[in-house]
């Protein structure tokens, strides 16, 4: 007995040894422009141009950033699948990836398998990148790029960097009451050309559902002169519905989460903003389709009764 406990201590001081061995690829990285030894260098990084790593013994945190926002997520090294949530930009529906993490000796390999786009199409991928150390703070990404029909090594070389990436949420509207849980297919009926009015005439232009999102344009004209227009979109965004208004064609937009859903109507909000703080489309019994703004708990409500071209 005292054989085999001495013999199991030394398994796992061996094992701690070889723990310890690994070489630290946590930290922050940076793209540089120089060659990568025996591999030619990728036209564009090939893991972006700074990422930040924060590895364990089995598992690896990766925050990346996305525009004016990080997503990060984490991975065993056990092969596990992990979804991960891309935010889109304005007007365009969230995108999701299937990823995986495995040691392969000192290194790590990220592999994406899959890729759902705005929308929901989905595709099955086997895109690996491998991370190796090439000196404590030089780290080499080695890739594949297609050219020509050919598939071909490339890598990207990056610097340790004292600067430490916050991984923040991703960009997400004003918080509200309560989301609705909805896909873009649920405000179909919104689609199509509509217009209201005699001395003002108000019109709105709204593309069909597709790739996750409903784009539009809205006019509003006055003894012939166009006196106002907005830019307008719908997107499928975390599970629910965000509707973006850009009046006059004004940056930043504004956004306004879907809170209620109905077979013919959908209201959002953003209690953030000055006026409007909702914005509801109602379709009513005749065909026609009612657009309402209005204030902090319904106050100063406007509505517009628009027929359908």
């Amino acid at each position: 007995m005292r054989h085999l406990t001495l013999a199991i201590a030394l398994i796992g001081l061996a094992a701690h040894g070889v723990a310890q061995q690994r070489p630290n690829l946590s930290g922050t990285w940076i793209a540089t422009k120089d060659a990568p030894a025996g591999v030619p260098a990728a036209p564009s990084a090939v893991f972006g141009q700074r990422f930040a790593l924060r590895v364990t013994a089995d598992a690896v945190t990766v925050t990346r950033p996305l525009r004016d926002a990080f997503v990060e997520g984490t991975y065993s090294f056990d092969g596990r699948e992990v979804r991960l949530r891309l935010p889109g930009r304005t007007c365009e529906g969230d995108s999701y990836t299937l990823e995986t993490a495995a040691r392969e000796g000192d290194a790590i390999a990220f592999t994406t398998v899959g890729m759902t786009g705005p929308g929901g199409t989905t595709s099955k991928l086997s895109v690996k990148r491998l991370f190796r150390l090439e000196t404590p703070d030089t780290l080499v990404v080695e890739g594949t790029m297609v050219q020509a029909g050919q598939s071909r090594a490339v890598a990207t070389v990056y610097k340790r960097s004292a600067e430490a990436l916050s991984a923040t949420a991703p960009a997400a509207p004003p918080a509200v009451p309560s989301k609705a849980a909805a896909t873009i297919a649920d405000v179909a009926w919104i689609g199509g050309v509509w217009i209201g009015g005699t001395a003002t005439v108000v019109e709105e232009r709204w593309t069909p559902p597709a790739g996750g999102s409903m784009l539009a344009i809205s006019r509003t004209i006055r003894n012939n002169v166009m006196s106002a227009f907005e830019f307008l979109c719908i997107v499928e965004r975390d599970g629910g519905l965000v509707y973006t208004a850009m009046p006059n064609a004004r940056t930043p937009p504004t956004d306004f989460t879907l809170t209620q859903l109905t077979a013919d109507s959908a209201t959002f909000e953003n209690p953030s903003h000055d006026f409007p703080k909702l914005i509801r489309y109602a379709r009513r019994p005749d065909g026609s389709l009612e657009t309402t703004v209005a204030g902090q708990g319904g106050e100063r409500p406007q509505s517009v009764i628009l027929k359908k071209q």
